[in-house]
Order: C-alpha cells, then sequence, then structure tokens
C-alpha cells in the first residue's frame, strides 16, 4: 500500500494545482461575496472569480506547468473564460432557478460551491492534456 507522500509524490502537479485552486478559490469567495452588496449575484461571481484567476494564473505558472509562455497564456485564458461562463449558468440556476432568488448563506453556499468544483475538474483536465507540466 502506498503511503501519502509516494501518493503526493507521484502526484504533483495535481497537488499544487489544487493547493493553488483552494487559493484562489478563497479569493474568488471573499471577493464574490463582498461584491453582492454592491452588484447582481452573477456579476459579483464574475468579479470574485477573475479575482482568482488572476491569483491562479500566476501562482500555476511558478508551479505546475513548464514556464508561462504566450501558448499557456492563451489555454489558461481561454479555458478560464469557458469555465467562467459555466461558473456563471451554475449560480445563475441554483440561486435564481432553483432557490428561486433566495438570500442567505446557505443558499450562497451551494450556487458557490457547484461553481466551483464543478468548472475545476473540468479545466483541470482540458489545462492538463494541452499545457505541459513542470518537470519533477
Amino acid at each position: 500500500m502506498k503511503t501519502l507522500t509516494d501518493l503526493i509524490s507521484k502526484h504533483k502537479a495535481f497537488c499544487w494545482y489544487f493547493f493553488i485552486s483552494v487559493l484562489a478559490t478563497v479569493a474568488d469567495v471573499v471577493v464574490s461575496r463582498l461584491c453582492e452588496s454592491l452588484f447582481s449575484v452573477v456579476i459579483a461571481n464574475t468579479i470574485g472569480v477573475v479575482a482568482g484567476f488572476v491569483l491562479q494564473y500566476f501562482l500555476c505558472t511558478a508551479k505546475v506547468y513548464a514556464g508561462s509562455t504566450k501558448k499557456t497564456a492563451a489555454i489558461f485564458f481561454v479555458t478560464w473564460l469557458g469555465a467562467l461562463l459555466l461558473a456563471d449558468g451554475i449560480v445563475y440556476v441554483v440561486r435564481s432557478i432553483i432557490f428561486d432568488n433566495a438570500d442567505g448563506i446557505l443558499y450562497y453556499l451551494i450556487g458557490k460551491g457547484c461553481s466551483i468544483a464543478i468548472p475545476f475538474f473540468i479545466t483541470y483536465f482540458i489545462r492538463k492534456k494541452l499545457i505541459p507540466a513542470k518537470e519533477t
């Protein structure tokens, strides 16, 4: 049976990507929740996602991917844009349609959680396929 250290070592790029994504998510959640008092939920979500994207891009190009090239930046941006549209669609469906525009932290967390988890895995696997990882 493999130890946790062996597993982390084997999947180093994913572990870094996950850790960085958690940091970006925290930035996203804080910014978007603060912005909800000024903007609609979709606009607030977009502002949070942009803040998280900027943080994630710089940290991932430093720790996960083999440098910051124009190709890496383009792939990162296009996949982020797709994830943003997907996240906004999820937030809209969950908050506006499923919960009928109900306000409250529970509704926020459910919508935000779904809009984070689903795009996370989709963008990770697309980027893994298209962007070379750092040599370990």
